[in-house]
């Protein structure tokens, strides 16, 4: 919590000084379950990005609000048309290839609004991003995950070893495999 804390104020600190406005960032230092649902029902919050486990969860999408909700493992990253696509594309590139996903803080997920979907999935498969197939996707899936759990050989392992072990042959300079989907449910 001291760390949360403590970077919430850094980060505020470095916003204020190049223009945002003074409350942009608030951190709950004493964080409950009851304090949070207060904040998810505040008539100025419009979107909740949930973290912290099932019961935060859903919290966030029993509060009537567009809701995110991340568990371990799940972290979304979403990309309208106001993003710097190279910059995107690179900054999750790094992230999910500095240790191969293993925190889960690492992007799992990025939603991309359909206006610059070309541009992205453009830049990642020019700089190691390959798209499976519907085919290949569920060869992973099925490597990904065993009884409905996740699979533990897998966990920290790069994206060529993944594919080799779903026996799917990909280019040697792959660094992440990525599924495509259009529909998002809860």
């Amino acid at each position: 919590r001291k760390s949360t804390a403590y970077t919430a104020k850094l980060v505020l600190e470095a916003a204020v000084a190049a223009g945002a406005p003074k409350d942009i960032i608030g951190c709950i230092a004493e964080p409950t379950l009851a304090l949070s649902k207060a904040l998810m029902h505040h008539p100025k919050i419009d979107l909740i990005l949930a973290t912290g486990g099932p019961s935060m969860v859903k919290a966030a999408y029993s509060s009537a609000k567009p809701a995110i909700g991340v568990g371990a493992g799940n972290t979304p990253v979403v990309v309208d048309e106001t993003a710097d696509v190279k910059r995107v594309v690179s900054s999750i590139l790094m992230s999910k290839t500095f240790d191969n996903g293993v925190v889960c803080a690492s992007e799992q997920a990025c939603i991309v609004v359909e206006s610059i979907y070309d541009k992205v999935k453009e830049r990642f498969s020019k700089y190691g991003g390959y798209f499976l197939s519907v085919e290949e996707a569920n060869k992973v899936r099925s490597v990904l995950f065993i009884n409905g759990a996740l699979n533990a050989k897998i966990v920290g392992q790069s994206a060529l070893k993944i594919a080799n072990l779903a026996g799917i042959k990909v280019p040697p300079y792959t660094k992440i495999l990525i599924g495509e989907g259009s529909v998002l449910s809860g």
